[in-house]
């Protein structure tokens, strides 16, 4: 009897680890999913012509063998979508890959953009020393804050919990 392995979610871990599972060895997956599309909130629902995304989701790595994988599985956008146009954003596209307003297989180029909403003001993540910034937080917490940090930077708690190693890195 072959060996199997159970992955529960066809997110893209759960597809990924599958896939390479049935590349690089004899084990067959067998993946668990809720419900009845793939992807995870990972995924974009064409809706009547509009495309949506499913959840808050880029793809972003600093490892070139994780993305040139995932380029093999999702090329990166060769052309400006329709937003991009309306927008007048300017990126660098590949040379070689797909039109998203012709393809559906595609990576689409985004900006990464992060924010908190602290105090009923975006932030920017990580946390930047602008002027927005402080005028965001005010006086007293930004005092606070910089006094909380050094003394993090300090203090530095036992790493004998999940807890202590976020509070430590972040």
């Amino acid at each position: 009897m072959g060996k199997t392995a159970v992955i529960i979610g066809a997110g893209p871990a759960g597809l990924t680890a599958a896939l390479e599972l049935l590349r690089q060895t004899d084990v067959k997956p067998m993946v668990l999913e809720e419900s009845s599309f793939v992807g995870g909130i990972s995924r974009t629902v064409n809706n009547n012509g509009d495309r949506m995304d499913i959840g808050g989701h880029r793809f972003f790595s600093k490892n070139r063998e994780v993305m040139d994988w995932w380029g093999q599985m999702m090329p990166l956008q060769g052309s400006p979508a329709l937003d991009d146009i309306l927008l007048s954003r300017q990126k660098d596209y590949s040379a070689a890959g797909p039109d998203p307003e012709k393809e559906d297989r595609v990576m689409l180029v985004r900006d990464r953009v992060s924010r908190i909403l602290f105090l009923r003001h975006f932030f920017d993540y990580p946390i930047s020393l602008k002027w927005s910034t402080f005028a965001g937080l005010g006086l007293g917490n930004t005092l606070k804050a910089g006094f909380g940090y050094f003394k993090a930077m300090i203090h530095k708690l036992p790493e004998t919990s999940l807890e202590n190693f976020y509070v430590n890195k972040f």
